[in-house]
């Protein structure tokens, strides 16, 4: 019986801990607590800019129904993690909803503010300015165009930044652990390297038989100098006691960079990583903008070309969305693969 009991506690005692540890880690991501009076005031500002929006006569010919919808959409989100939130004291959705609180309602004045100053009273006039429901407008008129674009550009982002990044993570494990290599491949990585990607367009285009080959090239090429510079880094910041032992142990040089060189380069190579998609994104954008004929950089080029400062804004909103995706799905593969050092900070 006694046994029996000690399991029990010992389960609470484990439950307990992982539940202590999971409000721990909700409190340092979502650090601003959760306020009834910013999430309320959050929903009454994005219900007045649909008020706003629907009342006020317009100087320009807007469709605004598809802008009214997501007003629609976006009032009844903070309405039901508003009521989620003030029901349950605890759990991701109230820490998210309450740390975001405060830029909803910073977000919901920014929509009026700009809505009343292009398209009601059109103080900022096109072609230049336009308000955000005219963006949404142009994105549902072009909807067909924009997606098939979005597909063409994240395809050719994604092969373009797993050929960049390997090559950087091979090159960088090569140079940080045998010095004969860092000897030979350095010097050429230092001069090259440090090359703007942008300023090889020419010679791409006389080298590689396609635009979209040339295109390959050139995202890649901004991406595998930070990978390597900083994976050589994390390779040569590894305490040499760790190969010592490697060898003491009688590891292979296979598995001594698969066990040690790799595992201890990773946060580095992920700094690398990170520096290197803001570069794979201007570089995307830039060399869609040489040749192509679909894709975001060739949308926005082809829209200022014709003066529909509409169709750039969109292509924009879009990016954004698509690269703060990008941005969060990295992030979660880094806490994947570097999880270790949070079971080593407990």
């Amino acid at each position: 019986m006694l046994g029996a009991r000690q399991i029990v506690s010992a389960l609470t005692t484990n439950a307990e801990h992982k539940k202590n540890k999971k409000k721990r880690e909700l409190t340092l991501k979502y650090w601003k607590p959760w306020s009834q009076f910013w999430n309320i005031s959050g929903i009454v500002i994005i219900l007045l800019a649909l008020v706003e929006n629907i009342s006020v006569p317009s100087q320009e010919d807007v469709n605004n129904k598809p802008y009214q919808i997501f007003l629609i959409v976006y009032f009844l989100y903070l309405s039901f993690t508003t009521v989620w939130g003030w029901i349950f004291r605890q759990g991701h959705l109230r820490a998210y909803s309450g740390h975001f609180s405060q830029l909803n309602v910073s977000l919901g004045i920014l929509l009026i503010v700009q809505d009343l100053l292009t398209e009601k009273f059109s103080i900022l006039a096109q072609p230049f300015f336009v308000s955000f429901a005219q963006i949404i407008e142009q994105i549902t008129t072009d909807h067909k165009l924009l997606w098939d674009s979005t597909v063409s550009s994240t395809v050719l982002w994604l092969v373009s930044f797993i050929v960049g990044a390997l090559i950087g993570v091979v090159f960088g494990l090569l140079m940080g652990r045998y010095r004969q290599f860092n000897y030979w491949a350095f010097p050429y990585l230092k001069v090259i390297g440090i090359i703007p990607a942008a300023a090889w367009m020419p010679l791409t285009l006389v080298i590689f038989p396609t635009s979209y080959m040339s295109e390959i090239f050139l995202i890649a090429f901004a991406v595998w100098f930070p990978v390597a510079f900083m994976t050589i880094g994390g390779v040569q910041g590894i305490s040499s006691e760790y190969f010592e032992s490697a060898k003491t142990l009688g590891f292979s040089e296979w598995r001594i960079m698969w066990k040690i060189v790799i595992p201890g380069s990773l946060p580095s190579m992920f700094i690398g990583i990170f520096t290197a998609l803001g570069l794979s994104f201007t570089m995307l954008v830039i060399s869609e903008m040489m040749g192509a004929k679909v894709g975001l950089g060739w949308y926005i080029n082809w829209a200022r070309g014709v003066g529909n400062y509409t169709q750039v804004y969109a292509a924009i909103v879009i990016m954004a969305v698509l690269f703060s995706l990008i941005f969060v799905i990295s992030n979660k593969f880094q806490t994947y693969f570097l999880r270790w050092r949070e079971q080593n900070n407990h």
